[in-house]
């Protein structure tokens, strides 16, 4: 599917849905909860993307016992 990546900020928040439940299935609280996991756990979480060709969504946690 993809995404604008002039949007991403708005990909993280919550209730945000850019498709007709019709078109795909969800209440746009999945990236944000990932997010805020990834976040609590020190890590950081990002997407990359382009409209029609799909998207990638990353995250990185510190290693354990690594210094925060």
């Amino acid at each position: 599917m993809g995404f604008n990546v002039g949007c991403v900020d708005q990909l993280f928040g919550i209730f945000q849905r850019w498709h007709r439940l019709e078109e795909f299935e969800g209440a746009g609280v999945g990236l944000a909860m990932v997010q805020r996991v990834v976040q609590r756990h020190g890590g950081r979480v990002w997407a990359e993307g382009r409209v029609n060709e799909g998207a990638d969504i990353y995250f990185t946690l510190p290693s354990k016992g690594a210094d925060n």
